[in-house]
């Protein structure tokens, strides 16, 4: 849908007028090496422009869907150091066949994909964060991707691995410009064209819409001038020749300063696909279980969408998940606070009821990959679990919508039933898990791409919740991630003796980081995480139902017994009960043991 000049204008002032309220609440205000706060206007109207136009389908939500998506950018780049990884990758850049070059007066950035030279270097740079800066010239700039496909006539299975690896990566980083660089990217020239890397890549249809696909490179020069290199049909220099800037200015830069142009773009902090919408908030409570979002809009509502961004207590932000879709009901926050607790005794998130037959999780540790889990468990299994209703975050508070299942908890119900009715819940339980490891995955982490969740990842140094571990795109990325979670526990002191190789309590690391990177080859499969006898319910009628999906997620397939086996067991017999329907893996389970008694010793 295009819109006018005029109208762009005006809502780049609505948004510049909102700014100040946007960087209050992201606690942050350099985005693409400028700072927001300090800079030049026809600079700040660039970054805005670029914001709006990626959100320009309905245009009275424009301002308020780019103020979000703004500044849930700003939130990323507070805790996200993207130069850092472009620094690293700065030396190999060259080797990659990475360049951006002025031609005719506009950038163009080039990229090899080439498997071979990839995988090269894929043991010490596993994601494809190489791009390299530019300066504030154009609005935006074209790329080339030329893919150079190695022939396998003998298909095996490594080949195939690499490809899906490689794959994930490239997945990853076009969802990341997407959503933190909108219309970074303007014409798009794509050579050899492979159906096994761009069939299933989410690319905006915007730029769908402008890309060419060319059989061959020297087809380019009919696009793009005769100022290309010979490879590409032209009569100019080489891409290393032409290269704008020179080589090795990233790493040189003290200050770390880009143009906004820059796709500092990292794919170690995936920030998942959910949408942001902007509601005002309303005095009428919305504790009713029939009020519905965002299509059956009420009065309202509709009002506070029209209107955009006001204050700060008018516009709570609401995020909500692509894959289960718009919150059908959204309560009142306020009402909830005075709501019966389902289990009082419960630490973290509360439980409360919204009626007799609904319950409502809540909390700033809930989040919207608990929710994606259960949507799963429920769309692509015969698992009994609550019905999910609406699951939403709602000014930084995550809230889980679903039907109130009564039953005994196995613990209380397993001591007063006969060993045929035991047999039977543990056959079962062994269905479900045969049903859920019968999806796989490809990352570890959260069902939205959200980081892993586990005690071994809680004993950071300090404050724990300014460390993030994943998504990992392979097991190999995983026992790193669980390596450095390991060193996060450490001191900054202590870890700088961490080379003395005469240090038995470094040594004592050293051979655990090494049983660590031991663990490999496992399948990556979808899994609750959390089956302990309280998460499992018998109903009156014999109904077996899954409880709490939070820890839920794509994990390597030894996780499940090892996250049933290190539960607190409420008699000996369970871990005898846990292999019967939970494939074992004692190794595994005892190499993570350790990890977890040594990041909490």
């Amino acid at each position: 849908m295009s819109v006018s000049p005029e109208k762009s204008s005006s809502q780049a002032s609505r948004l510049r007028d909102a700014l100040p309220s946007i960087l209050k609440k992201s606690r942050n205000t350099e985005i693409w090496g400028v700072d927001l706060k300090d800079t030049e206007w026809q600079v700040l109207e660039l970054i805005l422009e670029k914001f709006l136009r990626s959100h320009s389908a309905i245009p009275a939500l424009q301002v308020s869907r780019a103020s979000a998506s703004l500044e849930k950018t700003l939130e990323w780049r507070r805790f996200s150091d993207p130069r850092a990884l472009l620094a690293e990758a700065d030396s190999i850049l060259l080797d990659l066949d990475c360049h951006i070059t002025l031609n005719e007066g506009k950038y163009v950035l080039w990229v090899s994909i080439d498997e071979m030279k990839i995988k090269g270097y894929s043991p010490l740079h596993q994601s494809l964060t190489t791009t390299k800066g530019s300066d504030l010239h154009d609005y935006s700039t074209s790329c080339v991707v030329e893919f150079k496909i190695q022939p396998v006539q003998n298909t095996n299975e490594g080949q195939l691995s690499f490809q899906k690896k490689l794959c994930n990566a490239l997945e990853e980083l076009v969802t990341f410009i997407r959503y933190h660089y909108p219309n970074i990217l303007g014409k798009a020239y794509i050579i050899n064209p492979p159906d096994e890397y761009l069939a299933s890549l989410d690319i905006d249809e915007a730029l769908l819409r402008d890309t060419v696909l060319l059989e061959n490179p020297d087809c380019l020069a009919r696009y793009l001038g005769s100022q290309l290199p010979p490879r590409y049909g032209g009569t100019g220099e080489s891409l290393v020749e032409c290269d704008f800037p020179p080589n090795g200015c990233l790493a040189g830069d003290p200050k770390g300063n880009t143009g906004p142009g820059t796709p500092e773009v990292s794919s170690a902090a995936s920030t998942g696909v959910d949408k942001t919408i902007v509601k005002k908030e309303t005095t009428d409570s919305a504790m009713d279980i029939g009020c519905a979002c965002p299509e059956g809009l009420d009065e309202g509502l509709e009002e506070g969408l029209e209107k955009g961004l006001e204050t700060e207590e008018e516009k709570p932000r609401l995020i909500y998940s692509e894959t289960i879709g718009p919150p059908s009901i959204i309560l009142d926050p306020g009402d909830l606070q005075t709501a019966d607790d389902l289990c009082p005794d419960k630490m973290g998130a509360r439980i409360v009821f919204a009626d007799s037959d609904t319950v409502v999780k809540f909390g700033h540790n809930v989040r919207l990959a608990e929710a994606e889990a259960l949507h799963l468990a429920s769309t692509r299994t015969t698992i009994a679990t609550p019905k999910l209703l609406s699951a939403y975050i709602l000014d930084g508070v995550g809230y889980i919508v679903m039907s109130y299942e009564a039953g005994e908890p196995l613990e209380q119900y397993w001591d007063r039933v006969s060993t045929t009715e035991q047999s039977r819940i543990l056959e079962t339980l062994r269905d479900y898990v045969n049903q859920m490891r019968e999806i796989p995955g490809a990352f570890i982490g959260g069902l939205d791409r959200s980081p892993c969740r586990d005690g071994i990842f809680e004993a950071g140094y300090g404050d724990h919740t300014s460390y993030t571990y994943g998504p990992y795109p392979s097991e190999e990325g995983f026992d790193e991630g669980i390596i450095q979670a390991l060193r996060d526990r450490l001191p900054p002191k202590v870890l700088e003796r961490g080379h003395d190789t005469e240090s038995n309590f470094f040594n004592n690391e050293y051979m655990l980081y090494q049983t660590i990177r031991g663990l490999k080859d496992h399948k990556i499969l979808f899994t609750h995480a959390d089956l302990h006898p309280g998460n499992i319910v018998v109903q009156t009628d014999g109904n077996v139902v899954l409880l709490d999906w939070g820890l839920a997620g794509f994990w390597p397939e030894y996780w499940e017994f090892y996250r049933a086996m290190h539960n607190p067991s409420w008699r000996v017999s369970w871990d005898r009960m846990v292999e019967k329907f939970i494939p074992p893996f004692y190794v595994e389970y005892s190499v993570i043991k350790r990890v977890f008694e040594t990041v909490w010793s």
